[in-house]
């Protein structure tokens, strides 16, 4: 039992009494008397109120939530009772999930039924547990609160950002992709076949211009060649220690994870086999390539559970498991980072080797704070030293990415916000221009 504001103002009277007392001392036994009986009638009250006020509560999750991004949870709640009810309704999500509004207060007609919803936004992958539910409730004289544990308790798994594939779908079927950032998912591009004219977009190859169409409609037309399909698509993704490193909540790793599994799904889409290499020390996952909106599925179960280590990333192994198990030319996606000289070196070398049988396109992510380092004003000693290492670091990088586009490969090193757009976007102008 907990007392109301009301219930504590109350008997707050028997103390104030007794105070009195010193003036009056009959007022000692008065404000005795008080306490008890205020005491007495709560807890009363209390009980009655508890054993009247018949709930039900249950929590509504899907059992896979996405990871960095604000998932809803509903309490559904049914009052059995023939009073109304006054409510507070916390829940227990994961204490590693974000979580800004645990606790809602709501007030139940008899027997009236109601749901509530709150988010909580998952900071990494794996399995979870939810706790049980607690109801609060106000007793019938206002004096106190009644508490109630229900127990909900439920596992949950935290997958990558599933949410993205739903809205990229209803964005594709709105013909809203472009407000977003991604080019429309049925993207024509080079071929052999003609197949329609549009209006140019400012991605388009000039050499794509119709200048006859051009000059009757007076504003760039652009003809459109159906793509050829049934690629392949290989994603390498590291998980080795230069991936461990946090970006506004979330590793870099889980970042690469929901960038590879949109682009898997986009992929799967335009009818390409897509595979799956995951590395760090050594291989952790290897799926080969497959069609078919189940193989996204597959990934999804190899990707959920993958966490960093602090070990060096082999990038010859993962290389070599390449050339053995993938004979056939295909876009090589690997999501990895560039701050180590030695380990640039080593990517560089085995990102060559594929050029020309296959086409290498290496994504990184850029760290905004490094970016912020290198470009400070410094105002004391250590922040010169902060400055000189990041500026430092961010040539050893430049020099990397130069290194690998004048070795034959595509680069993407994007803000972790973009770099799911980056990442499909450069898929598909590949893509269309025949580069597969």
């Amino acid at each position: 039992m907990i007392l109301s504001l009301l219930g504590l103002a109350i008997l707050l009277i028997g103390p104030l009494l007794i105070g009195a007392s010193a003036y009056f001392p009959s007022l000692a036994a008065v404000g005795g008397g008080w306490i008890g009986g205020v005491v007495v009638v709560a807890i009363v009250d209390n009980l009655l109120s508890r054993r009247v006020s018949r709930v039900v509560a249950r929590r509504v999750v899907s059992d896979r939530l996405s990871l960095g991004t604000e998932n809803r949870i509903e309490i559904h709640l049914h009052s059995r009772s023939r009073l109304s009810l006054t409510l507070l309704v916390k829940d227990d999500p994961p204490w590693q999930f974000n979580t800004p509004v645990r606790q809602q207060r709501l007030r139940l007609a008899p027997f009236d039924a109601r749901r509530i919803s709150y988010v909580t936004i998952p900071q990494a992958r794996g399995d979870y547990q939810f706790g049980d539910l607690h109801l609060r409730g106000r007793s019938r004289l206002g004096l106190s609160w009644w508490q109630r544990r229900i127990p909900a308790e439920e596992q949950v798994k935290v997958y990558p950002d599933l949410l993205q594939i739903r809205r990229y779908d209803l964005l594709a079927r709105s013909d809203r992709l472009l407000q977003v950032g991604f080019r429309r998912l049925r993207h024509l591009g080079e071929g052999t076949e003609f197949e329609s004219l549009r209006e140019y977009v400012p991605d388009d190859d000039f050499t794509d211009i119709d200048w006859k169409a051009t000059a009757r409609r007076n504003k760039p037309i652009t003809r459109q060649y159906e793509i050829e399909r049934s690629q392949n698509v290989i994603l390498m993704v590291d998980a080795g220690r230069m991936m461990c490193a946090e970006l506004n909540g979330m590793s870099k790793l889980d970042y690469a994870i929901n960038a590879a599994l949109m682009l898997a799904y986009v992929a799967v889409q335009k009818d390409d086999a897509v595979g799956l290499v995951v590395f760090a020390d050594e291989i952790q996952s290897f799926v080969p390539p497959r069609k078919g909106s189940a193989q996204v599925g597959r990934l999804l179960e190899q990707l959920y559970a993958v966490q960093p280590t602090m070990q060096e990333p082999d990038y010859a192994a993962a290389f070599s498991l390449l050339a053995n198990r993938a004979r056939k030319r295909a876009l090589i996606v690997v999501f990895t980072d560039l701050i180590d000289p030695q380990a640039s070196r080593q990517l560089l070398a085995h990102t060559a080797a594929l050029y020309p049988h296959h086409l290498p396109l290496v994504v990184t992510l850029r760290d905004p704070r490094l970016h912020g380092l290198a470009g400070q004003i410094p105002q004391q000693e250590s922040d010169a030293y902060q400055r000189a290492v990041a500026a430092d670091l961010l040539t050893h990088r430049q020099e990397a990415l130069s290194a690998l586009r004048q070795r034959g490969a595509s680069i993407i090193d994007a803000l972790p916000e973009r770099l799911t757009v980056s990442a499909v976007n450069r898929y598909l102008a590949l893509k269309a221009r025949g580069r597969l």
